[in-house]
């Protein structure tokens, strides 16, 4: 089983803390931030709760990251939650989400990225519904064939586009909180505020910071993985969590909020208001970069965990090919990108997200109990970095994490129990590849 190391065959060591950090801040940012204020104030009608929203959802995804670190300083492999789901709790908990991972939620947020794109590319030069899938799915086939050519190679393109998208949401919140409000409307209080508006609100917030754990994917290429994920997890989601608040007040800002709940593409109405209608398009192509560096960033990390379930025997061996020359699990990559370019076309990636949304917040808490079940299994495991205020910090995450995922299946029951049996359709799956790749199989040799 490949241990990620460069002493023999597989992935290498090759990703330091910019790239980590890149990976971090660009798997986060893509297009939720742009888009979802309107939506949150729907829920949410005052400012100050729709920004409360954002900071909680900020300090939540900082503790998640906080606790997974541990995990990934503790098992520095490659296949991130995956992997710390098996140690944990055994081979089919880490199955099921590997499957969930792979089948909907990496491959369906690859879809969605990508079609995201795609729209804001019609809005500049109008595409017929056939054209804006086919340049989606040139999208993807164009970054799935960046990292066949190296993960350096992909991580040299995240690194440029995360830098480019930090600093237009920078210039975004600081133009908007520089210049003079366009609206008399106070920010309002809590007065008349609900708790269930308040979680659906949280989910949404929770969609834009999504992204953060797939450092843990790739946790096998990075040069010193027991310091540099800490470090990454820390910096990564703090700072996209004070552009996103700050991106946040300029909306409110310069926007009524009747106006950010009837927007469509509130970043861009509020840089209209800022800068004139030149600056709309402008925006608009910020964006559509904004997309691709989370496209690139999602088709980098996701495979990552492919690879590690058919290293592991539970995914068809060929799986976990890595190129001789790239080092790159080039057969993963292929597969994910085939399946989500599949989604596009078929119409559905947006459904089926929101069907597993609530289960990929189930699995954050699961992997954060990780933590503790791990620290009474195996007290004297080395651990290089531990999360800090244990126990404290991650009851508070796993009980949130929960709270959430209930309020989902109350508020949307539909969409959670759908969700629920796609997670559950991984089962006769596990059974099936295990029948064909019987414990005590090698992976074909690496290289």
């Amino acid at each position: 089983m490949n241990d990620g190391s460069a002493a023999k065959p597989g992935l290498l060591r090759e990703l330091g803390f910019l790239s980590a950090f890149c990976m971090v801040a660009g798997s986060i940012i893509g297009t939720g931030v742009f888009l979802v204020a309107s939506d949150m104030s729907t829920s949410l009608p005052a400012p100050t709760q729709a920004l409360s929203a954002w900071v909680v959802a900020g300090i939540l995804s900082l503790f998640g990251g906080l606790i997974f670190s541990e995990l990934g300083a503790m098992f520095p492999g490659t296949g991130g939650q995956y992997l710390f789901l098996r140690e944990a709790f055994g081979p089919i908990p880490g199955f099921l989400y590997g499957w969930t991972l792979f089948s909907v939620i990496q491959s369906g947020t690859i879809a969605a990225v990508a079609i995201g794109f795609a729209k804001f590319l019609s809005g500049l030069t109008p595409l017929s519904p056939t054209a804006m899938n086919l340049a989606a799915s040139l999208a993807i086939a164009v970054f799935t064939g960046i990292n066949l050519l190296g993960v350096r190679k992909g991580a040299q393109v995240l690194d440029a586009v995360t830098t480019f998208k930090i600093a237009v949401l920078v210039l975004l919140a600081g133009a908007g909180m520089l210049l003079s409000s366009k609206t008399t409307e106070s920010f309002g209080s809590f007065a008349g505020f609900q708790a269930p508006a308040f979680g659906v609100a949280l989910v949404a917030a929770f969609w834009s910071y999504d992204g953060w754990s797939n450092l843990c994917f790739v946790a096998g290429e990075l040069k010193n993985p027991q310091r540099i994920i800490p470090l990454a997890m820390f910096a990564g989601i703090t700072a996209v969590a004070v552009v996103y608040i700050g991106a946040n007040v300029a909306y409110y800002r310069m926007m009524p909020v009747a106006a950010i709940k009837a927007s469509t593409f509130v970043a861009a109405d509020a840089v209209r208001v800022m800068a004139g209608p030149g600056a709309v398009k402008l925006m608009s192509v910020a964006v559509m970069l904004s997309a691709l560096g989370c496209l690139n960033a999602m088709i980098l990390a996701g495979a990552r965990v492919v690879f590690a379930m058919a290293d592991h025997q539970e995914l068809p061996p060929s799986l976990a090919y890595v190129h001789p020359t790239y080092r790159v699990p080039t057969n993963a990559l292929f597969l994910q990108g085939a399946w989500s370019i599949l989604l596009v076309w078929s119409g559905r990636y947006d459904q089926l997200f929101t069907y597993v949304m609530g289960a990929t917040l189930f699995f954050y808490g699961l992997t954060a109990s990780a933590v503790v079940v791990l620290r009474k299994a195996r007290p004297n495991a080395e651990r290089p970095y531990k999360t800090p205020a244990y126990p404290i910090l991650p009851a508070i995450y796993i009980f949130s994490m929960l709270a959430i995922v209930l309020n989902t299946f109350v508020q949307k029951p539909k969409e959670s129990f759908a969700g629920l049996g796609i997670v559950l359709l991984g089962l006769p799956v596990y059974a099936w590849t295990r029948q064909k790749s019987p414990v005590g199989e090698t992976a074909p040799t690496r290289g």
